[in-house]
């Protein structure tokens, strides 16, 4: 025994110090080790491997399953290692004498590892059955911690045939004989493939049916839960299903049945997902699909959307009969109701009938309106507190209906600008400039200013302003605007003109002369009496002034001041 743990220390010194060799801390002091070197670290590391396995048997429970671990580890290490000095084998000239010899030393180091690996990998995958048994008679944390160290054991798996195909491709590129790493390989990569893809559709399965189940009670905390949980197990078994894809591409299987389903399961494609084989199943699975709905779903289809269009066409043609309905109605009985208002009503009328067709066309075709009135009420908040200054026009809108400021075809000035009202919503309201140009002005901007409109009323007055010189006599001026207002035959008799003197100007003696007309006659009074005014003065003799100063000059010989005393 004493000599036997003496040999132990021996190859454990030797393994330190190459280990202590290749991995120096001192960037500046590391001296690589050569192949040789590394190989004979191998063979150290194979021995102690070899000759002092892991005593697990005489560990229970949780202990057991951490050496075993341990020692699954250790093993994956080795052959990390074996594959490092494969490379480096590789790496030497081909026609050294140094590397057939190398070669030939690592050539017997595999005969060895691939007899002990086999066994550990095959155990590896008993314990993975043994613990997926048992984690089924466990339930909430025994259960969950049965599950992480399952998904520990499979990554290890992995990580496994990872190794494996470096070394069968190693193999292969040293003329090695080919045993039987790559046969335990193809097996073990397939199987693992088809457990995942199973796994993959049994969980997408079980996801469907809790969905459906989540329609009928869809705040169940319980069906959320295990709703997330499936999609976990499914998220976690194609990216294991991919990474065994990769591998099994290495060794030139077929994996576009598998790629397949990791498209289908993917949200996002990759280009190393697609090649011609796969592009041709999803044609396949395309032309299959439309062949089936053409048989089965088409019909039904074809009636639903006739249904919803018939519905959508009756809506519309409803709608366009309730607004000449409605319209009619409130051309009978005006009452006081502005044309603005009226056609407010009658455009929210017909849209209100259309949209109750929409609606009643959608639960035709088996659209629920419940979730969509919901998540119309959320979208609603959103975009009113993103849409602010829009509500604010909406708001002002309303005002202005009610309070009715002004109707179609009123000249008003608000915001600025003149112009006649055409067209009014609730939003905006455009008016016609004079020069015929259309602006489209906010309701906010019209309410929250002054709204004059200057044409509101039946009558207008109609102010002018005249003047004539000092000279002129006032009562023959006044005369003449009476009889120039006598000719005017849109100047009303009641109100009665008024006409009155109203300044001494600078140069002139000023008269107001404001006489009152029907609305519509305004201008063309105005404009009649400016021309009539001077025919008529000139006629009479009467002088219209023009700003005229008088300036006295004097002498400076006729300045007392100036003269001298004598």
């Amino acid at each position: 025994m004493i000599k036997q743990w003496v040999k132990v220390g021996i190859i454990c010194c030797c393994l330190g110090s190459a280990l202590a060799l290749a991995q120096s801390q001192d960037g500046e002091d590391r001296v690589p080790l050569t192949v040789a070197e590394e190989l004979h670290a191998l063979e150290a590391e194979f021995a102690l491997i070899r000759d002092n396995p892991i005593d697990w048997q005489s560990a229970k429970g949780l202990r057991q399953d951490a050496l075993l671990y341990r020692q699954e580890e250790r093993t994956l290490q080795l052959l990390k290692s074996f594959v490092r000095v494969s490379r480096g084998i590789l790496d030497m000239p081909s026609d050294s004498a140094e590397r057939g010899e190398l070669a030939a030393k690592l050539a017997l180091r595999d005969e060895d590892l691939e007899v002990q690996f086999t066994q550990r990998f095959q155990k590896l995958q008993e314990r993975i059955n043994q613990k997926e048994l048992l984690s089924r008679d466990q339930s909430g944390t025994d259960r969950v911690i049965a599950e992480a160290e399952m998904d520990g054991l499979n990554d290890l798996r992995l990580r496994f045939l990872e190794t494996i195909i470096d070394i069968v491709k190693i193999r292969e590129a040293l003329d090695f004989q080919p045993g039987g790493l790559e046969q335990v390989a193809r097996v073990s990569l397939e199987s693992y493939a088809n457990e995942r893809v199973g796994f993959i559709q049994l969980a997408t399965d079980i996801r469907r049916a809790i969905s459906e189940k989540l329609k009928v009670a869809p705040k169940d905390a319980e069906l959320l839960a295990a709703l997330n949980m499936q999609d976990y197990y499914i998220n976690r078994a194609a990216v294991r299903l991919d990474r065994t894809i990769t591998q099994m591409d290495r060794l030139d299987m077929e994996t576009a049945q598998l790629r397949r389903i990791m498209i289908e399961q993917s949200k996002a494609i990759s280009v190393s997902m697609v090649d011609l084989d796969v592009l041709g199943i999803l044609l396949e699975d395309f032309r299959d699909s439309i062949q089936l709905w053409l048989a089965v779903g088409a019909a039904d289809f074809l009636f639903q959307t006739i249904v919803f269009l018939t519905i959508l066409f009756g809506a519309r043609v409803l709608g366009q009969f309730s607004r000449r309905l409605v319209q009619r109605g409130l051309d009978r009985r005006p009452g006081n109701m502005s044309h603005l208002l009226r056609d407010v009503i009658v455009s929210m009328v017909s849209g209100s009938v259309f949209l109750i067709g929409l609606f009643i066309a959608l639960s035709q075709v088996g659209i629920s309106l419940a979730p969509m009135l919901a998540g119309l009420g959320v979208a609603g908040f959103i975009i009113g507190f993103a849409l602010q200054d829009t509500l604010g026009n909406f708001a002002a809108g309303g005002m202005i209906l009610i309070y009715r400021p002004f109707d179609m075809d009123d000249y008003i000035e608000v915001a600025g600008v003149d112009g006649t009202v055409k067209k009014m919503n609730l939003v905006s309201t455009t008016i016609t400039t004079p020069d015929n140009q259309s602006l489209i002005i906010p309701n906010s901007k019209i309410w929250g200013d002054v709204i004059r409109n200057k044409t509101g009323q039946r009558v207008r007055r109609v102010d002018l302003e005249f003047g004539i010189s000092y000279g002129d006599s006032i009562e023959l001026a006044e005369e003449v605007f009476r009889k120039v207002l006598a000719t005017m035959p849109a100047v009303l008799t009641e109100p009665e003109p008024n006409i009155q003197v109203i300044r001494h100007g600078e140069s002139s003696v000023d008269f107001i002369v404001r006489p009152w007309v029907k609305t519509e006659d305004y201008w063309p009074t105005y404009w009649a009496m400016q021309r009539a005014v001077k025919l008529a003065f000139d006629e009479a003799g009467i002088t219209i002034p023009f700003p005229q100063r008088d300036v006295h000059h004097y002498r400076s010989d006729d300045n007392p001041s100036s003269q001298g005393t004598g």
